[in-house]
């Protein structure tokens, strides 16, 4: 079992780069000192949009409990896929609840440990050193010639993103110069290299991103549907009681405050 979780992690980290290279790889049990102990081990898959909260969740975790957590993060939809094909994991943390609803409705989620955890938010960035835009409409200048979002078809941010566009009517213009991010993270490199001159990504990865200050506005969120994020433990877990600690642990109330330092809003009824 151990060694089709080491193999698995490498899968996933050559698939979705987020969050792994060395740290993972000794997360998942090939640590100098030898195996880690397989009961005190997690395996979290979880939206790129948590980068910088999980950054100083997981390790505060850890600390407290013992525990040892290996963290791959990517494209909700594209964990998804591979968590419905077999990946193997012990919790999910989607950006977008239908693709967990999804997992439960085919038996790889346990529908009882379901739990939303926050709400998302869009922001609209230009890369360091410019002014920030007044508003999603002024995408339609011209002078901006590559806008990054997330790709609509497996990133909730990017179809929130396309939502907004749409729904100001912005789309037909905006569209031609659009470059798609595999992921919101990837999205904002775009803008954060200079590839793009503006994009629409999550507000939790430029809040408090460190060691720069991306220029960006908060987008109004009547303009798309509701980024409700939610995880659940997967059914195939063998530290299933491990896994719900943790989650625990992310919705308890110092969770909630470091969620809410990297933008993240309280779920709503």
């Amino acid at each position: 079992m151990k060694a089709r979780r080491r193999s698995a992690v490498a899968l996933l980290c050559v698939t979705l780069p987020i969050a792994c290279g060395e740290d993972a790889q000794q997360r998942s049990g090939a640590t100098p000192d030898g195996p880690s102990s397989p009961s005190s081990e997690i395996l979290v898959l979880g939206a790129a949009d948590l980068a910088h909260a999980f950054e100083e969740l997981v390790p505060t975790y850890e600390a407290r409990s013992g525990d040892r957590v290996t963290l791959v993060l990517g494209s909700t939809g594209n964990l998804a896929a591979q968590i419905r094909h077999g990946a193997p994991a012990d919790v999910f943390f989607a950006a977008d609840e239908a693709f967990l609803d999804g997992l439960i409705e085919a038996g790889r989620i346990d529908r009882a440990s379901r739990r939303a955890y926050a709400i998302g938010r869009l922001a609209l960035v230009v890369p360091s050193g410019r002014a920030p835009l007044p508003g999603v409409e002024a995408l339609t200048d011209p002078a901006l010639r590559v806008v990054a979002i997330a790709n609509p078809e497996h990133a909730p941010y990017g179809r929130a993103a396309r939502q907004v566009l749409e729904r100001l009517e912005l789309w037909a213009s905006v569209e031609p110069r659009l470059v798609l991010g595999e992921n919101v993270a990837q999205t904002l490199q775009f803008v954060r290299t200079g590839n793009a001159d503006a994009g629409i990504v999550a507000l939790s990865l430029v809040r408090a991103a460190p060691g720069e200050s991306l220029p960006y506005r908060l987008v109004d969120d009547a303009f798309h549907a509701p980024l409700r994020q939610v995880a659940g433990v997967t059914t195939t877990s063998d530290r299933a009681e491990r896994a719900r600690a943790f989650l625990a642990f992310v919705l308890s109330t110092e969770g909630r405050e470091i969620l809410a330092r990297y933008g993240f809003e309280p779920p709503r009824p």
